[in-house]
């Protein structure tokens, strides 16, 4: 954290072993006290407005950024090409590992090259339970792995996504564990895994609900984030269904989002960058 404060050339008087404190550097309030710095646990927290968080995060709302594009700035600017972990909270670690121990070519088909792979940690499995499938890990907002998914890289093998014992995806929401509450940027709200990661390595923020249904739980996680929402599923025919079933209870619950209907049974994963740029600012 005392890097990042550097970078930024924010000064801050101690208080305490391990205490920061001053006026905050992302909203630039005129309370002199309201912005806290623990150097032992690399976490900041503004009593103001604009929360707490790690590294990552700050970095998020400082520059209003994606994880992603977060994430990779701090590698970039602290680590180059090292091989080291960068810590984003006192209890987990964000591997941006440039290689893993198995890439399968089907990532590559579907764009996912061995760094990608290794930021979201996602591995293909030879003997274990998910053998001959690609383990997607899948982490709660408090960045704790909950469960994983293993999708099939062969035709033929039922059922495509098989998800770990005891895990019920309708309580999580998928890379809900990267999304800053509170914030002013806009979310995609996609169903598969793969449509995600793809926006995401577009530089925006996005959840799947790991399938085309919505439920009273992950609705939920939508209204505690507090943020705008754009919803972009699938477009072919159970699609479009799908988005008038998940409309509708996104309206009941008065969630702030914006629609987008594909066509010709286009998928998010689909989208360049300048479609995607221009749905976004939709939804701003």
């Amino acid at each position: 954290m005392a890097q990042i404060l550097d970078y930024y050339g924010i000064e801050l008087k101690k208080k305490g072993k391990h205490g920061l404190y001053g006026s905050c550097p992302i909203h630039y309030g005129d309370n002199q006290n309201a912005f806290h710095v623990d150097l032992e646990k690399n976490l900041f927290h503004c009593f103001s407005h604009c929360g707490g968080g790690s590294i990552i995060d700050f970095v998020m709302k400082k520059e209003q950024l994606s994880f992603y594009k977060a994430a990779l700035k701090i590698w970039q600017t602290f680590f180059g090409n090292s091989r080291k972990k960068l810590r984003s909270n006192a209890d987990s670690l964000i591997n941006i590992e440039i290689d893993i121990e198995v890439h399968h070519p089907y990532l590559i088909q579907r764009g996912i090259d061995e760094k990608l792979a290794s930021f979201f940690q996602i591995r293909y499995d030879s003997y274990g339970q998910m053998r001959d499938r690609i383990v997607i890990p899948i982490m709660d907002r408090y960045k704790k792995q909950v469960g994983c998914c293993g999708r099939v890289v062969h035709p033929g093998i039922l059922p495509k996504y098989l998800f770990s014992k005891d895990f019920k995806k309708s309580f999580h929401l998928y890379n809900i564990q990267n999304i800053v509450p509170h914030c002013r940027m806009p979310v995609f709200i996609v169903e598969g895994f793969f449509d995600c990661i793809h926006v995401v390595v577009n530089g925006f923020d996005c959840v799947a609900l790991m399938g085309n249904s919505i439920s009273t739980y992950q609705l939920e996680l939508l209204k505690e984030m507090e943020r705008n929402y754009i919803l972009i599923l699938d477009g072919d025919d159970a699609g479009r269904k799908a988005t008038q079933r998940v409309v509708k209870q996104m309206e009941q619950n008065r969630l702030s989002f914006k629609v987008v209907q594909l066509s010709n049974d286009l998928e998010p994963e689909a989208l360049g960058y300048d479609e995607l740029l221009g749905y976004f600012r939709q939804g701003n």
